[in-house]
C-alpha cells in the first residue's frame, strides 16, 4: 500500500481514526494523507489544526490538506485524484438514517473509488 487518506476534523472521533489510520500507514510503510474539510473558505484555524494532529500520529510520512466543500464529496475526490488505496473514517453517532455510521461515513462508503475502513471509535 503505498497511500492512505484520512478525513479529520476536530471530533475526538475523527482524531481516533486518525491515528488508526497513522497506525495502519506505519505498519504498510504507506504515506498519510490527511484532509479537512469545511462549508466555507477562510478558516485559518485549518492549517494549524493539521500541523498539531500530524505530530501526534505514530508516523513521520504524513501529508496534509484543507479543502472546501460537502466532507464525503471532497474527501473521494482528493482520493481519486491522489491514487489513494484507501479511505479511513471514524464512525459517529448521530441521528436519523445515518445514525449507524454517521453521515460523512456512509457516504464516503457510496462514494469511495477505493477501500473504505470505518474506525469503530465510538463507545
Amino acid at each position: 500500500m503505498e497511500l492512505i487518506l484520512v478525513g479529520v476534523d476536530r471530533s475526538d472521533t475523527a482524531r481516533e481514526a486518525a491515528r488508526r489510520a497513522a497506525e495502519l500507514a506505519a505498519s504498510t510503510d504507506a504515506t498519510l494523507h490527511m484532509i479537512t474539510c469545511s462549508k466555507s473558505s477562510g478558516d485559518a484555524d485549518d492549517r494549524s489544526f493539521l500541523e498539531e494532529l500530524a505530530a501526534e500520529l505514530p508516523h513521520d510520512r504524513i501529508t496534509s490538506v484543507a479543502a472546501v466543500g460537502d466532507p464525503a464529496s471532497v474527501i473521494c475526490d482528493e482520493a481519486q485524484r491522489l491514487g489513494a488505496e484507501m479511505i479511513v473514517v471514524g464512525s459517529r453517532r448521530t441521528q436519523g438514517a445515518a445514525r449507524v455510521l454517521g453521515s460523512v461515513a456512509a457516504d464516503v462508503l457510496r462514494q469511495s473509488p477505493c477501500n473504505v475502513l470505518v474506525a469503530h471509535t465510538t463507545s
